[in-house]
């Protein structure tokens, strides 16, 4: 139904729930950004801080309340693990001030990764905050797996089921009973193959298409690398279950120092103690990383031809010595005038700003690997050298909350297997996860690949699943729980149950935003009707592209760019909208869309292009084959605080 075809001040139910989806894809991508100011853990409540009555970031608070806090285990951690070790680190991050997509000029893999986080948690949000709405009727039928509308059918029938009916039982007495999945109901059959398609178009965007696959693939191939598997699969053969989980401690957390053994005497405090394993696995990979880009800046401080040695003091200076505030006026001033970040920097300081060509783009390399290495140097002494050590603190905290639950499936499962099973599939990732083919006719791997990998892996997780149901009644009853707890935060015919999320119970986001929306003045509304009209037929086109992809996929006919989920794009639309500084000394400011920004985004740390770039041919076609998000930006700024105060946010 058309806006004109309604009074100015009303909205339909469709309307309405537009107006719903583009005000939490806006709130929860804002939260997200959020967290790289200084301080923001302190105004977020529950369960960092207990006399909150509001926050600053409602939607991740609700969801991490309703959801997060909830899970088995988790919820049995002491009050320290969050209110100390959790926040202080997210704080200690927050301080670091690690680097701008902007100045870099590439989206670097925290972008990406807050990013994808954003696209995809929006949903629960939305389901949980807005309510999944009944259906009437109910009816189960037969459902092909090879037939791409019957896959489609049965996830929305599962949904149904799962929130109002008696699947989430009917799944757990299943899987006690075997682990073949052909046993199971058709419905089940075929929300698996939804479920193993969608998680192979995700895998396949994140390692393949997005610009930081190449980095995300190679640190993901040095950590299994470095990962004493061996070891771990013995140690977790141990009958004992104490001794088990001792052992397997001893081996990624212990600190073997004199300084770790004159602290535990009490002959010195706060000496550094060295790392453990795992901080030892992180600071190396990150320090393989840091040495290659320092590499790169080092050969172009040496460059006959390169940028003035004061220039690029100047830029070592204004990363290491400027306060945040200059680093954002620095930034704001670029925006505005049309100059580089580089220029701006230079502008600001004594130094002469004109460069050739050539130095100036060699300046700005030098300023993007400069920054790469402060980040890692920062990632690094807030994870494996700070004193406390409240990595090494949270994690022993969360093993002994998990400890019950270890020792039950301890003895359901072989958890040595277990771990041979995700090396297998780990190993398989990777190797799948690079062009294949002869040299020079390589191609890049496509989503079916992924499809095909989560098939041939599929059998050791419904093992895993098999052997918790049927060995160990205690798991199971406390898993099915929460399973129905969960479920029933998204019930429209019922109060969800109670939480420490700070949304108010009485609160009904959709309603309130159809009050809120007949308050505004008559030309507010028509322009806030306009933006939901074409918002509407945006995220029809947008479900109507996927259903098509999941269908090419599910043939097998190798077509499609990329693979189904409408998160995908809104994910993509995240990335392509983040600003990044001109690549020349004036010029316009450039977008994670533009060619320029992904080629060099696909440069390995060793400064060569990491594939052939049928990746990025790749990614181009995807975004002439998405349908392209309208401006929505009159709605945000008339309604969008009016919904944060709804959530309860302050």
């Amino acid at each position: 139904m058309a806006a004109s075809d309604l009074s100015p001040a009303t909205l339909s139910p469709e309307q309405t729930s537009t107006l719903f989806d583009i005000l939490t894809h806006h709130e929860t991508y804002r939260e997200i950004e959020g967290f790289k100011q200084p301080g923001a853990i302190h105004a977020y409540g529950p369960p960092f801080q207990d006399n909150r009555s509001s926050t600053d970031s409602p939607v991740l608070q609700a969801l991490l309340a309703k959801f997060v806090l909830q899970l088995p285990g988790l919820r049995d951690v002491s009050p320290s693990f969050w209110k100390t070790q959790v926040a202080d680190l997210i704080d200690e991050l927050c301080e670091a001030e690690l680097s701008e997509s902007y100045d870099k000029g590439v989206l670097g893999i925290r972008k990406t990764l807050a990013t994808a986080v954003s696209a995809l948690i929006e949903y629960p949000a939305r389901g949980s905050l807005g309510a999944f709405p009944e259906k009437q009727e109910r009816k189960r039928r037969e459902y092909d797996t090879k037939n791409s509308d019957d896959v489609l059918q049965a996830w929305q029938d599962c949904l149904q089921e799962i929130v109002y009916g008696n699947l989430i039982e009917e799944l757990f007495s299943k899987a006690a009973v075997t682990d073949d999945l052909e046993q199971h109901a058709g419905i089940v059959r075929g929300m698996h193959e939804f479920v193993v398609v969608n998680l192979a178009s995700f895998m396949h965007y994140t390692l393949v298409l997005s610009p930081e696959g190449p980095a995300l693939l190679r640190m993901i191939g040095s950590v299994h690398g470095l990962l004493p598997y061996s070891v771990i699969r013995q140690t977790l053969k141990v009958g004992n279950v104490a001794t088990m989980i001792s052992g397997v401690m001893r081996i990624m957390l212990a600190k073997v120092s004199v300084s770790a053994v004159t602290n535990w005497m009490g002959l010195s405090s706060g000496a550094d103690e060295g790392m453990n394993l795992l901080q030892q696995i992180i600071s190396q990979v990150l320090g393989w990383e840091k040495r290659e880009l320092k590499s790169r800046a080092t050969k172009i401080e040496k460059a006959k031809d390169g940028p003035p040695k004061a220039v690029l003091k100047e830029l070592n200076d204004w990363i290491a010595t400027r306060s945040r505030a200059e680093h954002e006026e620095a930034r704001r001033q670029s925006k505005e005038q049309g100059h580089s970040i580089v220029t701006i920097i230079l502008a600001l300081s004594s130094q002469p700003t004109e460069l050739s060509e050539k130095q100036h783009a060699q300046a700005l390399e030098y300023l993007t690997l400069t920054l790469g290495v402060r980040d890692r140097q920062e990632i690094i002494r807030v994870l494996c050298s700070r004193n406390p050590d409240h990595l090494t603190v949270a994690i022993r905290d969360g093993v002994d909350a998990y400890t019950p639950m270890i020792r039950d499936v301890h003895q359901a499962v072989n958890l040595s297997d277990t771990v041979w099973d995700f090396e297998r599939f780990l190993t398989d990732m990777l190797k799948i996860s690079k062009p294949q083919g002869k040299k020079g006719e390589e191609k890049p791997p496509a989503v079916e690949d992924f499809v095909d990998l989560l098939h041939r892996h599929q059998s050791s997780s419904h093992k895993f699943i098999h052997q918790v149901c049927k060995n160990s009644k205690p798991l199971v009853e406390m898993w099915k729980a929460y399973v129905n707890t969960a479920a029933a935060q998204f019930r429209a015919d019922a109060k969800a149950p109670t939480s420490s999320s700070l949304i108010p119970d009485s609160a009904s986001p959709p309603r309130q935003l159809s009050e809120a929306f007949s308050h505004l003045s008559s030309e507010d509304q028509k322009a806030v009707s306009s933006e939901i009209s074409a918002y509407t037929t945006y995220l029809r086109d947008l479900h109507a592209a996927s259903a098509t992809r999941i269908g090419s996929i599910i043939r097998r006919e190798y077509s499609a760019p990329f693979g189904p989920g409408a998160y995908l794009a809104r994910w993509q639309q995240l990335m392509d909208t983040t600003a990044v500084t001109p690549a020349t000394p004036k010029g316009e400011v450039r977008f994670g869309s533009s060619k320029s920004v992904r080629d060099e985004a696909r440069t390995d740390v060793d400064g060569e292009t990491a594939g052939d770039g049928k990746e990025v041919k790749a990614m181009d076609e995807a975004e002439d084959s998405t349908p392209k998000m309208p401006d929505v930006t009159k709605t945000i700024e008339l309604l969008g605080d009016r919904f944060r105060e709804i959530l309860g946010g302050s």
